[in-house]
């Protein structure tokens, strides 16, 4: 059995709505960024968190945190960014009906 159409419409907007913030963390320190976009298109939701141009040092990881504070996802990184240009972080999802 498959969901209905209704369903997987209902689970994209679920998606959507229960995603808070996303973090970075370089060395000990973890920040927060906001959501820059959140846009679904068809089955694929993309996130995207702006790191200003005054952030600066090497990247470890970057997070998607829901709105209950857990991590949604984890994904580990090795940047370094310099403190001459923003970085634009991009989390794309997709979901589909088997």
């Amino acid at each position: 059995m498959s969901l209905t159409t209704t369903a997987h419409g209902k689970m994209k907007i679920w998606l959507q709505n229960m995603i808070s913030h996303g973090t970075y963390t370089i060395g000990n320190t973890v920040t927060i960024m906001p959501i820059q976009t959140l846009t679904l298109s068809g089955d694929v939701i993309t996130l995207q968190f702006y790191m200003a141009d005054s952030v600066s040092g090497t990247i470890t990881k970057f997070q998607v945190i829901d709105k209950d504070g857990a991590v949604f996802d984890d994904q580990p990184d090795s940047i370094t960014k310099p403190a001459i240009n923003g970085l634009l972080v991009t989390f794309k999802y997709t979901i589909t009906r088997v």
